[in-house]
């Protein structure tokens, strides 16, 4: 066997390593960030922090797609998290404050991901 195919064969091997362990790493982060949007969610009667979700997409390269989304009241994640006016029929009256509940958790998985990673890798 000449170098040039061994140096496929261990690329290759390494390349499944990683799409492996990315792959793992991320429903793993995937599933504890619902959990900690449900807990931190705004709870008013509890349906917008039950419905948070896991979207999970197979691509062609081997590392699949996933999104974490809130399945049935994707209208509120931005004024929830954002604040938005209030209005009555004489015109508006004030603002709500935004409950910053997303953008924690979207940072703690983007650094949970990348640790998890390299911990899976070495």
């Amino acid at each position: 066997m000449d170098v040039s195919k061994q140096m496929n064969n261990i690329l290759s091997e390494y390349s499944a390593e990683v799409k492996a362990a990315t792959n793992e790493a991320m429903d793993v982060v995937a599933k504890e960030a619902v959990e900690k949007l449900r807990n931190t969610s705004p709870k008013r009667t509890g349906a917008y922090a039950k419905s948070w979700r896991v979207k999970k997409k197979t691509v062609r390269g081997g590392i699949n797609e996933i999104t974490v989304h809130n399945k049935d009241h994707y209208q509120l994640t931005h004024l929830l998290e954002n604040g938005h006016v209030i209005r009555n029929k004489k015109g508006t009256y004030g603002r709500t404050p935004g409950i910053k509940h997303i953008a924690p958790v979207e940072q703690w998985s983007k650094d949970e991901l990348v640790a998890k990673i390299e911990r899976e890798l070495e």
